[in-house]
């Protein structure tokens, strides 16, 4: 499901389906509300209904967050069983601690969870971990966590498990979950400065859309002779083509959208001449009260941006054409680089 996300916006790009944009061509398009949180794909099986188990542990421990990450699941020929798997991110940096469950039902649909024994999973980067726990008590997964220590594309994949009570293995077959990791800051950046206003360079371009969501992807390069660090999320301001501030609302898009997943804010090291950048979503159908208002009423076209820098006052006007309806957008965090982040 992540990788149909990901196709789905490559597709779009050329031919783009949209509403009420002036950025890119226009073809009617759904109606659809604004961007909302990216939702966790499903996993290829249907996820049993109701409260998954609780307490999900690792050796005992109480798993922490929320899996909002890939999940995936496998039919099991010898134990009638589905073993599922989540992470509690998807996009995490390299250091962070993530935490992989998996978690057994006795099949899809709204088959009931069961307890799982043991479990080892494969994290993708040539290392592996397991966890185990007794088979007394009610149906629970296990967590394993795990940090990456590089920035890349890893795939985890359940390579064993054991279901209390079921004879036989579980097919693993597909039973995996990927995760973009983006590189950390080096600890000496720290102590860099906060990137000024005029040291960083800032441009816009459209990334394309999809069922009536629009991505716009903002580069920050250093343009000085000094490093410098950015943190947290950068101010917005739309301008019509007449330089009329339009209404605007940003969102910070801390669960993601429809097309970028959710990334925490890190500390982002800005060597001179080296990119860092943010993603923007906004919905370009009309909905709601404003379905029948005119185009250029519900979706007011901005043909530049005032963007200020995390932790500075100063604005950098740039070129960027988009018609967000009712003015809400999304943004995500900075972070490293010049490339629109996927759903891996």
């Amino acid at each position: 499901m992540n990788h149909g996300r990901a196709i789905i916006l490559a597709v779009v790009a050329g031919g783009i389906l949209a509403g009420c944009g002036t950025a890119h061509p226009t073809a009617a398009g759904p109606s659809s509300p604004a961007p909302g949180p990216a939702a966790s794909p499903a996993p290829s099986g249907t996820a049993p209904s109701g409260t998954a188990p609780s307490g999900a542990a690792s050796s005992g421990t109480a798993s922490s967050g929320t899996a909002s990450a890939s999940a995936a699941a496998a039919s099991a020929a010898a134990t009638g069983a589905v073993i599922y798997l989540t992470t509690s991110e998807q996009v995490p940096f390299a250091g962070d601690v993530v935490a992989l469950t998996a978690q057994a039902a006795a099949g899809t649909g709204s088959a009931p969870w069961l307890r799982l024994a043991s479990v080892t999973i494969r994290f993708g980067d040539d290392s592996a971990g397991s966890a185990s726990q007794g088979c007394t008590g009610r149906p629970r997964g296990l967590t394993i966590r795990h940090a990456y220590q590089r920035a890349g594309l890893f795939t985890a994949q359940v390579a064993s498990a054991r279901i209390c009570g079921r004879a036989g293995r579980p097919d693993l077959t597909g039973v995996t979950s990927a995760m973009r990791v983006l590189p950390t800051a080096p600890p000496a950046s720290a102590s860099w400065p906060q990137c000024r206003q005029d040291e960083v360079q800032v441009a816009a371009r459209g990334t394309g859309a999809g069922l009536g969501h629009v991505g716009v992807l903002f580069t920050l390069r250093n343009v000085s002779r000094a490093s410098c660090r950015l943190l947290g999320y950068a101010g917005l301001r739309l301008l019509s083509r007449a330089g009329r501030r339009l209404p605007a609302t940003v969102h910070h898009a801390t669960s993601g959208t429809y097309l970028f997943p959710p990334v925490a804010p890190h500390r982002v090291a800005l060597r001179p001449g080296s990119f860092a950048a943010f993603e923007l979503e906004y919905g370009d159908n009309p909905f709601g009260p404003q379905a029948s208002e005119p185009c250029a009423q519900a979706c007011p076209a901005a043909a530049r941006a005032e963007v200020t820098l995390p932790g500075t006052r100063g604005r950098r006007i740039v070129a960027a054409a988009m018609a967000p309806c009712s003015g809400a957008v999304w943004i995500s965090p900075v972070f490293p680089g010049r490339q629109w982040i996927v759903f891996p």
